[in-house]
C-alpha cells in the first residue's frame, strides 16, 4: 500500500532531511520525505496513492522509544493495590483493608500493592513494617512495595510463606531488617525483594497477553511505539522460556504492535552461561520483539538510601547504601556478557556505583578488545566531572529519566551533599561531551507519560510539589527542545543499535511517527509541554491510535 501524507509540520530528526511537509510510506516504510511537489514527482514514478492524508498543519515526530521502563511490572501494576499518593502508613492500611473486603471468602492468594514513598508521609516519615499490616491482612500473604521498587514490606503472612523468619534472616544481612531480637520486621531490600517477586509471581501466559495488551494500548497512546524493557524479574520463577514464547505467539498472530528490546536480567555468571547456551543472543527475537542486553542491578535507589555513594550518606552518616556485587563480582558479570557479544545495561544511581560499573566495562573491553558492543549505564543519577569524562573516554551510553529530578531535586543536595548534588542528574553535559544520552521513564517507577519527562528535561523545573515550575534544579543541565526529542527518538535507536531501522524520518526506515496536537518547537511557555498530547500514532504505516 502507498500512502501520502502532506500538509505537515515534519521534524525528521533527520540531519540530511531535518524539516518536511510530505512523506510517502509504502509497505510500512518511508519511501520519500521532503516537500509535497517532490512526493507527487516520486509517486508520478512510483504509481498513484491509495491513500492522501492531511495532517492539518501539525508537527510529525518519529515515534518514541523509551530506553528503560519494566512493561511487565506496568502491566502487573494495573491490577495491585495503588498505594501511590499515600500520605501516611493509616491511608495504606485503608487502602490494603479496602482491597482485602473486596476479595471473595476464602481467598489467601497473595496481595500486593505499591507506590507507597515514606519523603511524603505527613507527619512520621518512616517505612511501613509487617505490625501495620498484621492486623488488617490476617493469613493473606502481603508484598508492598515503595515508589522505587527497592524496598518492600511483608506481613507475617508473607513471611512465613517466603521462609522468612530469625533464623533465615541472619543470612541476608542488611537485604532484611530485623529487630534488635535478630526478628525480622518485614522489610526487605534488593536483592531479596526481586527474589520474592518472582517466586511470588502468579502470572501465566494467558494472563500475561492480556495484561500486555493492556499496556500496548496505553503505550501508543503516549506515542511510544518501541520500548526497551527489564522484565525477566516479575515473571514467575524467572521463567523467560515461556514469556519469549508468548511474545513470538503475538508477533505470529499480529497482536503486538510494539517494538520490544528486552534487557535481561542476569544477576550471575551461572544465570548468564545458562541463558546463552540454550541459543538466546544480543539481537535475536522477532520482527516485534529481539534480545538487547544483559541488565545488571548494582545498586539501589536514592529514596530508599540505598543507592551506593563512595562517602556516607550526608543526612545518614551511617550507610554508604547497598552494592549489589564487589568490583570483581561485577568484572566477571560485565566479562561473562561480553564473552557471548553481548552489551550489559548497568541500573547505577550511586556515585560509587557509576564508578564500579564504569570500571567492569572497562575491564572487559581491555579481556575481550575484539567485541565491539555498545554497554550502557541505567540511571547513572549521582555523577562527578571525572566520571562525566568517563562516560566519554569508554563511550559508554547514558540511559537516563528526566522525570526523576520532579521528585529527587527534593531530596538530592540532603542525601549527597550540595557539592556531589551540582554535578548531578547531568545530561546536558554528557550529550555536550559527545556521550549518547537516551531517554526513558523507568516505568513503573514513574509513568511512561511521555511529555512530562520531556518537559523535565527541557525545563529541569517540578510537575508536583507545589505549583509547577516553581522549583528548578541544575538550570544549566536543561537541553534543547532538539536535544530532548533526539534523546527520545534517535537515541533510543541507538542504544538498541537499530538507528538504521528506526528512530528518524528517513527514506527506508520503519515507518513508525506520531502526530501532535501542538509545535513543540513554537511553545510560548514550556509549562505547554505538558498540554501537549498525541493525537496520532503509526507503527509500520499503520494506524495503531487515534485520541
Amino acid at each position: 500500500m502507498i500512502s501520502l501524507y502532506k500538509n505537515g509540520t515534519v521534524h525528521t530528526m533527520d540531519p540530511a532531511c531535518a524539516d518536511a511537509e510530505a512523506f510517502v510510506v509504502e509497505d510500512g516504510r518511508f519511501s520519500y520525505v521532503g516537500t509535497l511537489a517532490g512526493a507527487r514527482d516520486y509517486l508520478g514514478k512510483a504509481g498513484p496513492a491509495e491513500e492522501e492524508v492531511d495532517l492539518d498543519g501539525r508537527l510529525v515526530l518519529p515515534a518514541f522509544n523509551d530506553s528503560h521502563m519494566h512493561l511487565v511490572h506496568f502491566a502487573k501494576s494495573l491490577r495491585s493495590v495503588n498505594l501511590s499518593g499515600t500520605k501516611g502508613i493509616d491511608e495504606i492500611r485503608q487502602r490494603l483493608q479496602a482491597a482485602v473486603s473486596r476479595r471473595k471468602p476464602g481467598d489467601s492468594s497473595w496481595l500486593e500493592g505499591e507506590g507507597w514513598n515514606q519523603d511524603y508521609f505527613e507527619g512520621e516519615k518512616r517505612f511501613p513494617n509487617k505490625f501495620d499490616l498484621d492486623d488488617i491482612t490476617g493469613d493473606i500473604p502481603v508484598l508492598i512495595m515503595r515508589a522505587c521498587f527497592h524496598i518492600g514490606v511483608l506481613n507475617s503472612a508473607g513471611m512465613r510463606a517466603i521462609g522468612l523468619n530469625r533464623e533465615t534472616a541472619a543470612k541476608y544481612g542488611a537485604l532484611a531488617e530485623t529487630l534488635p531480637d535478630g526478628e525480622p520486621n518485614g522489610i526487605i531490600r534488593e536483592n531479596l525483594l526481586d527474589t520474592t517477586k518472582g517466586r511470588i509471581s502468579t502470572l501465566t501466559p494467558e494472563i500475561l497477553r492480556k495484561m500486555l495488551l493492556d499496556a500496548q494500548e496505553r503505550a501508543l497512546a503516549q506515542g511510544l511505539t518501541c520500548v526497551q524493557t527489564d522484565d525477566i524479574g516479575y515473571l514467575p520463577n524467572f521463567d523467560y522460556d515461556m514469556y519469549f514464547r508468548l511474545l513470538r505467539e503475538m508477533t505470529d498472530f499480529g497482536e503486538l504492535k510494539l517494538h520490544i528490546g528486552e534487557q535481561c536480567l542476569l544477576q550471575t555468571e551461572d544465570e548468564i552461561e545458562t541463558f546463552f547456551s540454550k541459543g538466546y543472543r544480543c539481537g535475536g527475537g522477532t520482527e516485534k520483539f529481539r534480545i538487547n542486553c544483559v541488565k545488571l542491578l548494582a545498586d539501589g535507589s536514592l529514596g530508599a538510601r540505598t543507592a551506593a555513594l563512595r562517602s556516607p550518606y550526608y543526612d545518614c552518616p551511617k550507610t554508604k547504601g547497598l552494592a549489589a556485587f564487589t568490583q570483581e563480582e561485577l568484572n566477571r558479570l560485565v566479562s561473562a556478557a561480553h564473552r557471548h557479544e553481548c552489551p550489559v545495561a548497568i541500573h547505577a544511581i550511586g556515585d560509587r556505583a557509576v564508578e564500579m560499573a564504569l570500571d567492569a566495562i572497562e575491564c572487559a573491553r581491555g579481556k575481550y578488545p575484539d567485541i565491539s558492543v555498545r554497554d550502557g549505564i541505567v540511571h547513572c543519577q549521582i555523577t562527578d566531572e571525572k566520571l562525566l569524562d568517563r562516560f566519554r573516554e569508554l563511550d559508554v551510553l547514558a540511559l537516563v529519566q528526566p522525570i526523576f529530578i520532579d521528585y529527587d531535586m527534593n531530596i538530592v543536595g540532603s542525601r549527597v551533599g550540595p557539592d556531589l548534588a551540582a554535578t548531578s542528574y547531568a545530561w546536558k553535559s554528557l550529550m555536550d561531551r559527545g556521550v549518547h544520552v537516551s531517554f526513558g521513564t523507568d516505568c513503573p517507577v514513574e509513568a511512561f507519560n511521555t511529555m512530562p519527562n520531556l518537559y523535565s528535561a527541557v525545563s529541569r523545573r517540578n510537575i508536583t510539589g507545589g505549583h509547577p515550575g516553581e522549583k528548578i534544579y541544575l538550570p544549566e543541565q536543561r537541553v534543547s527542545m532538539e536535544e530532548g526529542v533526539r534523546a527520545y527518538t534517535m537515541e533510543g535507536a541507538y542504544v538498541e543499535n537499530m538507528e538504521e531501522v528506526r528512530g528518524s524520518i528517513t527514506r527506508g526506515k520503519t515507518a513508525d511517527f506520531v502526530v501532535l496536537d501542538q509545535n513543540l518547537f513554537d511553545l510560548s511557555t514550556e509549562e505547554e509541554i505538558l498540554n501537549t498530547h498525541v493525537v496520532r500514532t503509526y507503527v509500520d504505516g499503520s494506524l495503531v491510535y487515534h485520541a
